[in-house]
């Protein structure tokens, strides 16, 4: 919902799984949902200091993310599975052993570049020949950022119970 937080309309709640009494108005909706959204979105009944309870879905992770909500059609996917982080496959070639800058052959990831330790290893420079190492950049095949993350707009998510 583009609305912030503290600002919801009425009947409107924050998903992150906060607790309502079960005989208060909300608790009382959310029991009246059905038995398969309850378990897709793990509503579920509990007993904290002797009063039963029942939470609002969460559209966060346990350790705080908050979740991607994404399509599914139900049939090889289905409503409140979780796909874990994953990034698109990151691929790049390159040859060994170059010291000849007319040698450097690469695709993908990889960038030909000036050696680090030109007078270590195997790179080491000969006759009057530079030597020749190999950088990996994803950002040469991928969007790349300081985390994972799909296309996204920053929203609230909200539950209505109307109450």
């Amino acid at each position: 919902m583009p609305f912030r937080r503290d600002e919801l309309p009425f009947g409107w709640y924050f998903r992150n799984g906060d607790n309502y009494l079960l005989s208060s108005p909300q608790g009382k909706v959310l029991n009246g949902l059905s038995a398969n959204y309850k378990n897709d979105h793990r509503i579920t009944i509990k007993t904290i200091n002797g009063q039963q309870y029942i939470n609002v879905p969460t559209a966060f992770a346990p350790d705080g993310r908050g979740f991607f909500e994404r399509a599914v059609n139900g049939t090889t996917r289905q409503v409140g599975s979780w796909e874990d982080d994953a990034i698109r496959e990151i691929w790049g070639h390159f040859d060994t052993g170059i010291v000849d800058c007319h040698g450097l052959y690469t695709r993908g990831a990889f960038v030909g570049a000036n050696a680090i330790y030109p007078e270590n290893g195997a790179f080491a420079p000969k006759k009057e020949w530079p030597a020749y190492g190999y950088d990996f950049r994803a950002s040469n095949v991928v969007p790349t950022a300081n985390e994972n993350r799909p296309l996204n707009i920053g929203m609230t998510p909200v539950i209505y119970l109307g109450v």
